[in-house]
């Protein structure tokens, strides 16, 4: 139910429950927060593509469980259940794993997006450091009209994105948004043809993986720090990282090229 590719430097995700509009299951949570893990920790990978197979990006967690018992999904089920708030609870937070590692992982995130993105989906598409959408694409926090608050890290990156006001319209009317408004506000980095999106999005992340790696790992982690912290404190954070990937490889590879007119040869150190 999750389809992993490796090609270039680029590894790419893919849900695979098309005929659920890949609405995610507790196996499918557990196979992602892996791989993901795996991209952390592998040299190899350089950028990481989050993507649906068919026509969704993914729908949401799977209420009906998948066939799979789960507290999140146990509670639908209409029959007694003896799962404490606190269990349901810890489950969520072992979830909220996921959208972490995309949004603090120090290599480039790219959520591919057709077709709907909603509720747990569209909080996985927000933990990416970019969301390239197809014409199809269509937005919806899908958590009140379902009973609930939203999944943990819903309401930061939401916020993060959109900014306060839009946030708060986004979780209480939650309505569909198609994608030339999620443009408009900000939720979406860039819309192509639905026949593009996959050549867009991987020729971005090819592009990424020739990159300077180190200095992605640093903007990456400046830019978390800047959301939380001081200006000082965010300074004091920018200057060794600068002067890291300023005396690199990279850094140092950059310059070069630029004398010389040619392309650098990054090699991620």
């Amino acid at each position: 139910m999750l389809e992993v590719e490796h090609s270039d430097g680029v590894r790419t995700l893919r849900l695979n429950r098309p005929d659920r509009l890949n609405a995610l299951t507790p196996g499918m949570m557990r196979s992602l927060h892996d791989a993901l893990l795996d991209c952390l920790r592998d040299p190899g990978v350089k950028a990481v593509v989050l993507t649906g197979a068919g026509r969704g990006f993914c729908s949401g967690f799977d209420l009906a469980g998948g066939g799979e018992s789960d507290p999140l999904a146990d509670q639908w089920s209409g029959e007694p259940i003896w799962w404490e708030p606190e269990q349901v609870a810890a489950r969520m937070m072992e979830d909220a794993q996921i959208p972490v590692l995309l949004h603090r992982m120090p290599k480039p995130t790219i959520a591919s997006i057709r077709g709907p993105a909603a509720g747990s989906g569209l909080v996985l598409a927000a933990a990416c450091d970019l969301r390239i959408v197809s014409d199809t694409a269509v937005f919806k926090t899908a958590f009140a009209s379902a009973g609930r608050c939203g999944d943990p890290g819903a309401s930061y990156f939401l916020t993060k994105l959109v900014g306060p006001a839009r946030a708060r319209e986004l979780f209480l009317l939650d309505e569909k948004i198609p994608a030339q408004k999620a443009l408009e506000l900000g939720l979406v980095s860039k819309i192509v043809p639905d026949d593009q999106l996959e050549a867009e999005t991987q020729a971005l992340a090819r592009r990424f993986a020739r990159g300077p790696g180190l200095a992605y790992a640093g903007i990456k982690r400046n830019l978390n720090a800047a959301e939380t912290g001081t200006l000082e404190d965010t300074i004091a954070l920018e200057g060794p990282a600068n002067a890291r990937a300023s005396l690199s490889h990279d850094g140092k590879e950059a310059g070069r090229a630029f004398m010389e007119k040619r392309e650098p040869d990054f090699r991620g150190y």
